[in-house]
């Protein structure tokens, strides 16, 4: 009986505990001229969205395939596209961190030197990992002139826009 109550208890907590959820920071760097790109996701979300040939990707072990940066560079920004002014951002992929839970993994991104001004319109399309999980939820910080904005993506909400007054 005890073995019965295990095998039902399990798939419930799994289910209950099914979320997908992504963090990124956008930060405008004064000092750099510069936008730093933080991204923290699950590698198992991250491993599944990269991953078309069925081979493992290891990312984050010592067995991480060579191309994995390639691919996380490719695939962030395709995905990640950040406007200013009505101008396409461009961003290099510069690292990643496992985090020390060893089940997320930051990915660092930097990029351009953006015109100062007084106001400024981001918009930012967010559709990391929505193609393999339709409740996928994308949390947006924007850092930009002392000034904190938060925006939350989904399947049915990708694109937003951040209006900075100085």
């Amino acid at each position: 009986m005890f073995r019965l109550i295990i095998l039902i208890a399990l798939p419930i907590y799994s289910v209950a505990h099914d979320y997908h959820v992504t963090h990124t920071t956008l930060y405008l760097n004064k000092e750099t001229n510069s936008l730093e790109i933080t991204v923290k996701v699950a590698i198992e979300d991250l491993e599944r969205a990269l991953n078309t040939k069925n081979n493992k990707l290891n990312i984050g072990t010592q067995n991480e395939l060579e191309t994995v940066n390639n691919m996380i560079s490719n695939y962030v920004s395709n995905i990640l596209k950040i406007d200013f002014n009505n101008r396409d951002i461009k961003y290099k992929f510069v690292g990643k961190e496992v985090h020390n839970n060893l089940h997320d993994i930051y990915l660092y991104f930097e990029g351009f030197r953006y015109e100062k001004g007084n106001n400024l319109t981001i918009s930012l399309e967010n559709k990391l990992f929505i193609e393999n999980e339709p409740n996928q939820i994308n949390i947006v910080l924007f850092e930009i002139f002392d000034k904190s904005y938060n925006r939350t993506f989904t399947k049915d909400n990708t694109i937003q826009k951040v209006e900075v007054n100085k």
